[in-house]
């Protein structure tokens, strides 16, 4: 059975994989030992640091010391504490450093008792110098013991020294031939990666030009699939929009109508009294007003959606605010409402400037009439582009409205949730439907007496 070139890409993808991982464990390991041979470089360079360091105190301590008994100057004397303190410190770290090395150790414990040796001869020189005088400290010096400490440690420093330049020198030479494998590896590694990038190239090519008429279809599938998804989301919409209609004509139009055709067909009776038909007929009256009312805000909906052709322009948010400010100042005065925004982040907008002036007035209105009576009304509008879309945020500190009890009708028509404010239910309803209509989508925020933020967002 021959393969199709789609398992034919498959499987060299696997040898692919497979070579790769071997290549790159190959790699690893050599970088692995060129990494340990460094360290070990590096290792072996520090302990001749530290030798030469134990060796340069060695001199320091003798020279301090002679100083003070030629001059008896006490300058001389300075170091000589500290150098006795940073010498064994340094002794330490030797052998610590040197610790898998039983030879160094050994010679180190032999650097240690000269090091001890030397300092002791010289704190006694020192001694001698400060209470006998410089006859008696001249002739200790003299007899050369101290010199014969200092050539004892100068003697195992070098063999120190020379074992750790032995040591370097086969360390080095393992760190050339482990970067010398490294290269090597290398060339390989990226020989052969191109060899297998061409290889797989040329099976994905043959593999594309198999499937382009598939990608072809694919494509147009995701674009009728795409014009279906918005049908349906139109469709959605739509049936949202005639169960608000439906509600409309259930409970705002029938009731009145209801009320009109029983009011009527009581005026036929004989035996009414003039006051009983001037009774029906106030409330016919007033059935006909409420009618009306449903009927224009009908209209008034219907104008909403099909007024969307109209010519947009740019609007400056900052002075549209200050309009709506001008419009309801008496408002503003009377209940001393405190109006803030920040339109430095995004202070402009194109779009249909009717919408928007009665979105930012809906909600700017209501902020006021739902203000809470025991604190000053404050109202922040601020707006931002997060992610190339403009986001609008209204915020108030007044009565707030509880969501979790009614917040499936907080957009809803004719839903109002405080008795004692005078409304209709008809302002968020009508926000919703303009922020919809240009686009966007909204959001609100709210707890009872904490205030409500209603969140905007068009796509720029």
């Amino acid at each position: 059975m021959k393969a199709s070139i789609r398992q034919k890409l498959l499987i060299f993808s696997l040898i692919v994989l497979a070579g790769n991982g071997v290549l790159g464990y190959a790699v690893y390991q050599s970088n692995q030992k060129l990494q340990d041979a460094e360290l070990l470089v590096h290792h072996t360079e520090l302990i001749i640091y530290q030798s030469g360091n134990v060796l340069s105190i060695a001199k320091d301590v003798e020279a301090a010391s002679r100083g003070f008994v030629i001059t008896n100057d006490s300058s001389f004397l300075k170091p000589l504490y500290p150098e006795k303190k940073a010498a064994f410190s340094n002794i330490g770290k030797l052998r610590q450093l040197t610790i898998d090395n039983p030879a160094q150790q050994q010679r180190i414990d032999s650097l240690d008792f000269y090091m001890h040796k030397l300092l002791d001869f010289s704190f006694n020189t020192v001694e001698l110098r400060a209470t006998q005088g410089l006859t008696r400290a001249t002739a200790l010096v003299a007899a050369k013991q101290g010199k014969v400490y200092s050539d004892h440690i100068r003697q195992i420093t070098n063999a120190i020294q020379q074992e750790e330049n032995r040591l370097l020198k086969i360390r080095r030479q393992v760190d050339v031939n482990s970067s010398r494998s490294l290269k090597m590896i290398s060339r390989v590694v990226f020989v052969s990666m191109v060899s297998f990038t061409v290889l797989l190239l040329i099976l994905i090519g043959q593999y594309l030009r198999q499937n382009e008429e598939k990608e072809k279809r694919t494509a147009e599938l995701a674009i009728a699939n795409e014009e279906r998804s918005k049908m349906v989301n139109e469709l959605m919409l739509r049936n949202i929009d005639l169960e608000q209609f439906a509600y409309i004509i259930s409970h705002n139009l029938r009731t009145p109508v209801a009320n009109i055709i029983g009011a009527s067909s009581a005026l036929d009776d004989p035996d009414l009294s003039t006051d009983d038909k001037e009774i029906l007929i106030g409330g016919i009256r007033v059935s006909v007003m409420r009618l009306d009312d449903v009927v224009r805000d009908l209209n008034h909906i219907l104008q909403v959606k099909g007024d969307i052709n109209e010519t947009k322009e740019t609007i400056i948010f900052s002075d549209l605010v200050d309009n709506i400010k001008l419009s309801i100042q008496h408002l503003i005065d009377k209940y001393e409402v405190d109006i803030k925004y920040d339109f430095s982040k995004a202070n402009e907008f194109f779009t249909l400037k009717p919408y928007l002036y009665s979105i930012f007035y809906n909600l700017i209105s209501n902020s006021v009439k739902y203000r809470r009576p025991d604190v000053p009304c404050t109202i922040e509008i601020k707006s931002s582009l997060v992610k190339k879309n403009m986001h609008i945020i209204f915020s108030d500190n007044g009565i707030g409205i509880d969501l979790k009890k009614n917040g499936g009708d907080i957009f809803g028509l004719y839903k109002r949730f405080h008795s004692n404010i005078e409304g209709k239910g008809m302002g968020l309803f009508m926000v919703k439907t303009q922020v919809e209509t240009l686009g966007g989508k909204i959001t609100v925020k709210s707890a009872e007496n904490k205030g409500t933020e209603f969140k905007i967002e068009f796509e720029v």
